[in-house]
């Protein structure tokens, strides 16, 4: 069962933002004591958090990734394309160990980060006609810097994440581009190791 949330334009910086902000903050704890409470409630769930994972881009990894490191005994997983990593989250997950419910973080916990950007000799070009071919975000050519320069934040928290032994997977797209049709492109990834497919 899949769930989409859409924080709204104006409020989605505030609630995928900073984990330290009272906004995303609240988003998370609706997230977790509204929406999944509703849904289990409402639909034959597995509600068990090996099988409940969230998944985000952008600032929407961040997010995911804020759920996870909040609510540690619901969310077993969380996917992050493209994450928007800002230093409060960084610096949380140093800090995972000292918590007294850090057994059941690290208990099978599976952290997906993947980035896209220039790599070596692969550029991101600055347009990409096939990105004004779909009739849903033909509006939406992605910014072809951001991924690029989101590098730094995701191979940080990369290092984080071995050094306090949280499993993680990471996944390097040469080229790839900040928008939705480059995530949808690869979105069996994250799906696939959440749930323990066999990878291609």
């Amino acid at each position: 069962l899949v769930s989409l949330l859409f924080a709204g334009v104006r409020r989605r910086h505030l609630e995928y933002g900073d984990m330290m902000l009272p906004f995303a903050q609240a988003h998370v704890d609706f997230v977790a004591q509204t929406v999944k409470p509703l849904i289990d409630n409402r639909y034959r769930t597995k509600p068990q958090r090996e099988h409940t994972h969230v998944m985000g881009t952008s600032m929407g990894g961040q997010a995911s990734l804020h759920c996870v490191l909040r609510y540690p005994e619901l969310f077993g997983g969380a996917a992050c394309l493209s994450p928007c990593f800002q230093p409060s989250i960084l610096q949380a997950v140093l800090s995972q160990p000292q918590r007294d419910d850090w057994s059941i973080l690290c208990r099978d916990t599976k952290i997906y980060l993947d980035i896209g950007g220039d790599m070596d000799d692969v550029k991101v070009p600055l347009l990409d006609i096939m990105d004004h071919m779909t009739s849903e975000h033909w509006w939406n050519p992605g910014y072809f810097w951001l991924d690029t320069a989101l590098q730094s934040g995701v191979e940080e928290m990369r290092e984080n994440l071995r050094k306090v032994g949280l499993e993680h997977r990471f996944v390097k797209y040469p080229g790839g581009r900040h928008n939705e049709r480059a995530w949808a492109k690869r979105i069996d990834q994250p799906l696939r190791y959440l749930f323990d497919c066999a990878q291609d």
